[in-house]
């Protein structure tokens, strides 16, 4: 049976556990996008993953005696949004942190690549009322590795070889 070392979930934690670093006290305010049915939480700080891409093609690392593992890494676009009335504050430590040894030293699932965007989204909500709303678009890389199954022989293979007649 394979298994996977690094989920996208995991990912998610990841960042989650350094916006938490960078903003005690806001445990219920950092969410996960596309939470059907749940009203936004005052001052929310909502991620999203907009997709991920393979940056290199996978290696093959045998290991003895049964298994082998894959490994590739793998580019994600992460989209934050900040809600509130101190949404472009969050924002911008965010956004001014993301590239350096601060977060590289934070983020253990995940490392820090670039800062895609940060804008200003007015939002308007349910009331219709107009709320300040700040996205930053951020990259990030991982390197899962999937563990596979894998048979191994002590010795080469005997390779019986027939003459060739003249």
């Amino acid at each position: 049976m394979a298994s996977l070392n690094v989920t996208q979930q995991e990912i998610y934690k990841d960042v989650r556990k350094f916006l938490l670093g960078l903003f005690p006290g806001s445990e219920l305010q950092i969410i996960q996008a596309a939470q059907n049915n749940n009203p936004l939480p005052n001052s929310a700080v909502v991620m999203q993953v907009l997709f991920s891409k393979n940056l290199d093609i996978a290696v093959v690392t045998p290991l003895p005696p049964t298994e082998a593992a894959i490994q590739n890494s793998v580019e994600v676009r992460m989209q934050i949004d900040f809600y509130g009335v101190n949404a472009e504050a969050r924002s911008r430590v965010v956004a001014n942190l993301w590239r350096t040894g601060y977060a590289c030293d934070l983020l253990t699932a995940c490392q820090p690549l670039y800062v895609q965007s940060h804008d200003r989204h007015i939002y308007v909500n349910d009331s219709n009322q107009y709320e300040d709303r700040w996205i930053i678009d951020l990259g990030l890389q991982y390197n899962p590795q999937v563990t596979v199954a894998q048979g191994f022989s002590d010795s080469p293979p005997v390779i019986q070889t027939v003459p060739v007649s003249e």
